[in-house]
């Protein structure tokens, strides 16, 4: 499981509930289990988001591998 994130950011006491769902394990997005995460990336991310696998597709997208390769051209 990956580092929960950090409890005393800001947010956690603006939205009490999301800190709830983070000691539940739950995404503070959906509140759904966290679940597995598919990369390195995915994991650091809910270690500062608190967002799970899916949530974190939703928002970001999933990656253009293909794309990816013109980037760096």
């Amino acid at each position: 499981m990956p580092f929960p994130p950090d409890l005393s950011k800001p947010v956690f006491a603006v939205c009490p509930e999301y800190a709830d769902r983070v000691i539940r394990s739950q995404c503070v997005t959906c509140s759904k289990p966290i679940g597995e995460f598919k990369d390195a990336i995915s994991r650091k991310e809910y270690s500062i988001s608190g967002m799970c696998q899916v949530c974190q597709d939703s928002v970001f997208g999933e990656p253009d591998w293909d794309d990816a390769d013109e980037m760096f051209e």
